[in-house]
């Protein structure tokens, strides 16, 4: 049989998101995972209980999300919204995976913009559903992105999705710029996913309650140290939240991921000191690095930190290469559209003393 001939041809125009390096760690355990941006940091303690809590009952569903009303209500707070302004997903990824597949009705002609550079994983998602995409470079610079934007945008698109803090970048986009899309009357698509280590103020989560085309992504990946619970929530408007709930499959989120959630929620306190020690380190990575000749870390409110080496006499792949000689999985962008070729690497910011250990390798490679 001819495969090729039956499957969805749209599968043919997606990139390839290459997962290996995760499996790759998986079967070394050695290996400091520093590239995908994951935490170094276990859940605390309580979320671990409520993930083992939960197992005793893992002979029932969980609620369906469409109720969930106390984790959803929890999230609201947090987030400065209302519970009918929450949907929860299998990882924020899969909540962008059923925005994109309500939002299409005109397959072929529907049109998206994306910034460029972003978050690389939104490509072959929205490909794979028949969005035409447009991109915003935004060669110069987050603080005149809307300029950009609105030059990209057609009677045609539905909606603009950005990460904010940019991934990979760390840069957060001006609020000014926000509004001023939001002010076009499209849908306004903000992925927060790295909000807990940014500024405090950053978020824009409670604009859902004025602005109906908004729509706030949110994950436990990142800064609450759950990626491997899978748990994402979405902030809209309450009618486009019934949508989505309407087009998911029925219990998506695990009973194990809504316990950790709610865990999470009750213990803010002690998440607030995880976060502040990821942003410190993150800094002080930051300012390290600036010290090595040619290197130019770009200034992140995120868990990572994207260095230009251009000027160091080495190459991003170099560097890469030799990290991993040493111990420490980086993500290379030496082919990430939007940037020079083989100038940029970043680091996802982990423990102090690994940090610690991975400049004394770099600057050593530099400077030898």
């Amino acid at each position: 049989m001819d495969f090729k001939e039956i499957v969805n041809p749209r599968l043919f125009d997606i990139p390839d998101y290459d997962q290996i390096h995760v499996t790759k760690c998986w079967q070394d355990p050695t290996i400091r995972r520093q590239m995908s941006n994951e935490s170094n940091y276990a859940p605390i303690p309580a979320v671990q209980e409520a993930i083992r809590s939960a197992a005793a009952q893992a002979n029932y569903y969980a609620e369906d999300p469409s109720y969930a009303l106390t984790l959803r209500q929890k999230l609201a707070d947090y987030s400065q919204v209302k519970p009918e302004n929450v949907a929860l997903g299998n990882g924020s990824i899969e909540l962008l995976d059923l925005l994109f597949q309500v939002l299409m009705s005109n397959l072929g002609a529907d049109e998206a913009v994306l910034v460029q550079p972003d978050y690389s994983a939104y490509v072959p998602r929205l490909k794979y559903f028949g969005w035409k995409i447009n991109f915003a470079e935004l060669s110069a610079g987050l603080d005149q992105a809307a300029e950009q934007v609105l030059a990209t945008i057609s009677e045609r698109t539905k909606f603009v999705l950005l990460s904010r803090p940019n991934n990979p970048m760390g840069i957060v986009m001006p609020r000014e710029e926000i509004r001023r899309m939001l002010s076009t009357g499209k849908i306004i698509v903000v992925d927060e996913a790295y909000v807990e280590m940014a500024d405090e103020g950053t978020s824009i989560s409670e604009w859902v309650n004025q602005y109906e085309n908004l729509v706030v992504m949110r994950t436990f990946s990142k800064g609450f140290c759950l990626a491997g619970i899978r748990l994402g929530y979405l902030l809209a408007n309450p009618e486009l939240v019934r949508y989505l709930n309407r087009s998911r499959h029925i219990f998506n989120v695990n009973i194990a991921a809504m316990a950790a959630g709610m865990a999470a929620m009750d213990h803010l306190d002690e998440y607030r000191q995880v976060f502040r020690k990821l942003a410190e380190t993150r800094d002080w990575l930051s300012a390290e690095l600036a010290q090595i000749p040619g290197f130019k870390p770009i200034p992140s409110q995120a868990n990572f930190v994207m260095v230009n080496v251009k000027d160091s006499g080495k190459t991003a792949t170099q560097c890469v290469e030799l990290l991993l000689d040493k111990g420490f999985f980086v993500r290379s962008f030496a082919k990430k559209a939007g940037l020079a070729p083989d100038t940029h690497f970043r680091i996802s910011v982990g423990l102090r003393k690994d940090m610690e250990e991975l400049v004394v390798y770099l600057k050593d490679f530099v400077n030898k």
